[in-house]
């Protein structure tokens, strides 16, 4: 079956110079941009193909809406040839059009933000679900401008400016992410991401399928590192002194597959005081609303936080907590 998920190596080219018009030459705060996000499409040949991927799903009226803001990444020609190639595609035609135009959707937000104004954490893209809700990316500004662990903002190709926002040129194209790869993209979760990469979790959390044994969407509460350290600390005889002996249990599998339901994405607006989580292994535990967004294991732990909600992705919602959930 034909994916749209996986990274891909691209290179893109660089923006082709914007036409602008002052009202005084002597005052650069007068410089009026007259291209929109939709016209650098159009001016420069190495988006041809972007352009005619925005006019066929109808996001060119929007990307030229002067009413807008926007923050655009803008796949190149190149770009488009090797997604096309790397997904068994020869055309964008053969692409169904509601997938091209949450993958475009994918490369936008509704705000504009340059270089300068980024920082190491989730933004919502106008990518969506079949419920609306939007999906999110992973912006890691701690050495250059990194997208979702794998796109990266061309150095000198940020911070074009258009009339309805700010364009930046990336080396990929931003495929539609997984929770594996909100994940993975969060330096935070880097504990996390290590084990589940060790008890071979990690395809388990791609998988798109709504069938089968254990099917999306997913709801995931991921222990920050700090959750893990938290765990270190709890009990100084129950032999866990470093991250190392975490990873050496040999329960970990199960513990892991404790943080994760399966069949549906159970949002923060979902959430009622009492509600049962049935995870993908043995075992529940309860969430609590009374006092903030709370957790009560198996173990009998009834004071971990949820304390960020509602991360998105095309196959489910990630919920991060400041414990580690142990079952009975």
């Amino acid at each position: 079956m034909k994916t749209l998920l996986k990274p891909l190596a691209v290179a893109f080219l660089a923006i082709a110079a914007i036409s602008v018009t002052s009202c005084d030459s002597d005052d650069d705060a007068n410089l009026v941009i007259q291209d929109s996000a939709f016209d650098i499409t159009v001016n420069n040949p190495n988006f041809s193909t972007l352009k005619t991927a925005l006019e066929r799903t109808g996001l060119d009226a929007a990307l030229d809406d002067p009413t807008a803001t926007f923050t655009v990444f803008a796949p190149t020609n190149d770009a488009f040839e090797d997604f096309l190639e790397a997904n068994d595609f020869t055309t964008l035609d053969e692409i169904p059009q509601d997938v091209l135009e949450n993958v475009l959707r994918n490369h936008v937000l509704g705000s504009v933000n340059r270089a300068a104004d980024l920082e190491s954490n989730y933004y919502k893209t106008l990518a969506v679900n079949a419920d609306g809700d939007s999906f999110d990316m992973f912006i890691n500004t701690n050495d250059g401008i990194l997208i979702n662990n794998f796109v990266f903002v061309e150095l000198g190709s940020s911070d074009i400016p258009v009339s309805n926002g700010v364009v930046h040129v990336v080396d990929e194209v931003i495929t539609l992410p997984t929770v594996a790869t909100l994940a993975a993209s969060n330096p935070t979760f880097s504990n996390l991401v290590t084990a589940l990469s060790q008890e071979q979790l990690v395809p388990a959390l791609q998988n798109t399928m709504t069938t089968g044994t254990n099917p999306a969407p997913f709801t995931v509460f991921a222990p920050t590192n700090d959750a893990f350290q938290a765990l270190i600390d709890a009990d100084p005889n129950d032999g866990l002194n470093s991250i190392a002996d975490v990873l050496a249990l040999d329960n970990l599998d199960a513990i892991l597959l404790y943080h994760v339901a399966s069949g549906a994405a159970v949002r923060q607006e979902d959430i009622t005081d009492g509600l049962v989580v049935d995870p993908i292994t043995t075992g529940t535990f309860t969430i609590n609303t009374t006092n903030g967004v709370t957790i009560t294991d198996g173990s009998g732990n009834n004071d971990i936080e949820v304390i960020a909600t509602n991360v998105t992705g095309s196959n489910g919602v990630v919920h991060a907590i400041d414990f580690v959930l142990l079952p009975e």
